[in-house]
C-alpha cells in the first residue's frame, strides 16, 4: 500500500507525500521481513492480549505474500525480499498443494468441501510447525478449504517468480475441479455461486504473458513466460483492446501489435527475449505498414 501511496503521489506531483510513503516502506519492510518469517515462510504472530483470536499463527497460509503478487500485477516491482518470497512459495507447493484433498479433509473435517475427496488443490492453510496457538471455532475452518480465488492468486504469484511448471499446476487443479463432467465451469463457487474472487484467475493470464502497461504513460509491455519464441496472446487496454504475437529466431525478434478495436496511445513499448539476439541489434517499427522513427534500449 505505501508503494502503491509513492507512486499515486508521484502521479499527482505530490513529491512530499511520494517521500513520505518511501520513507514508512523502507523503515517497515525490514521489520516484517525479519519478525514474521520463521526461516522457510511468513507466518502471524498473533496479539497476546486476544490468545482466542482466530488466526493462521504458525501455519503455512495461502496469502501470506499476497502483497507481492499484486505489486507484480500493478508494476510496482518486487517489494519483499526475493529470497524470502520464493522461499515461501517453495513452502506453499510442499505443504499445501495436494493432488488428492481426501487424507486431509478425513484429519479435518469442518469447513465447506469445495474440493471433494480425489480431487486437488491447494490448502488455505498447513500446520507443519504445529497448531499450538491454533483457535479451533468458528471461522477457522476456512483454514481446511481449498478456495479458488486464494489458488489463482498463489498460481499467478508463482509464475511471476519463475515457478513457470507449480503455478500451472496449480491452476490446472482448479480448472480440473470445475470441467464439466464434475460442475458448472462458468461458476466457480466460494461463499456463494459466481463469487467475484475467482476473477482473480486474470491475474494467472497477466503474469504467463508478462504483461505491463501504464496508460497515463503510454507504456505496453511483454515478458511471456510460456513459449516465449513463439508466443501469441490477447492484449487489453484502457481504451482498446487486440492481440499481440512474438517470433524469436537466432537471427530477429518479431513483435506484433494488432488493435482490434477502439485506441492505444503508445510511447514506450517493452519485450523480453532480445539478450539472444545478436549485439548489434537494431529496431524497426512500423504502424499500419508504414516506417515511423524510434529509438532502440
Amino acid at each position: 500500500a505505501l508503494r502503491a501511496g509513492e507512486e499515486m503521489a508521484r502521479e499527482m506531483g505530490d513529491e512530499a507525500f511520494a517521500r513520505e510513503c518511501r520513507r514508512r516502506f523502507e523503515a517497515g519492510k525490514p521489520h516484517l521481513e525479519e519478525r514474521l518469517f520463521n526461516g522457510e515462510y511468513f507466518y502471524h504472530i498473533g496479539d497476546p492480549d486476544h490468545r482466542n483470536t482466530i488466526g493462521s499463527y504458525e501455519g503455512c497460509e495461502i496469502d501470506q505474500v499476497l502483497g507481492q503478487s499484486w505489486a507484480w500485477q500493478v508494476g510496482l516491482g518486487r517489494v519483499l525480499d526475493e529470497a524470502k518470497v520464493k522461499s515461501a512459495l517453495q513452502a506453499l507447493w510442499r505443504y499445501n498443494v495436494t493432488p488428492d484433498v481426501g487424507p486431509f479433509r478425513a484429519a479435518y473435517r469442518p469447513g465447506r468441501w469445495y474440493a471433494m475427496p480425489g480431487e486437488g488443490g491447494t490448502l488455505m492453510c498447513s500446520w507443519p510447525r504445529g497448531e499450538a496457538s491454533r483457535v479451533r471455532e468458528g471461522f477457522d475452518a476456512y483454514f481446511n478449504e481449498c478456495m479458488n480465488g486464494f489458488e489463482y492468486q498463489l498460481g499467478g504469484h508463482m509464475i511471476a517468480e519463475g515457478m513457470v511448471t507449480e503455478g500451472l499446476a496449480i491452476t490446472r487443479l482448479v480448472h480440473d475441479r470445475y470441467h464439466p463432467s464434475r460442475r458448472n465451469p462458468w461458476n466457480e463457487v466460494e461463499c456463494g455461486d459466481h463469487y467475484a474472487r475467482s476473477m482473480a484467475s486474470y491475474g494467472v493470464y497477466l503474469a504467463a504473458c508478462g504483461y505491463t502497461y501504464h496508460g497515463p504513460r503510454g507504456i505496453l509491455g511483454f515478458a511471456p513466460r510460456i513459449r516465449p519464441e513463439h508466443f501469441d496472446a490477447a492484449i487489453t487496454a484502457a481504451e482498446g483492446w487486440g492481440s499481440y504475437s512474438q517470433r524469436i529466431t537466432q537471427a530477429e525478434q518479431r513483435c506484433r501489435l494488432r488493435l482490434r478495436h477502439g485506441r492505444l496511445a503508445l510511447r514506450t513499448f517493452k519485450c523480453a527475449g532480445l539478450a539472444s539476439l545478436p549485439a548489434r541489434t537494431r529496431a524497426q517499427v512500423t504502424v499500419n505498414g508504414k516506417p515511423v522513427t524510434a529509438g532502440f534500449t
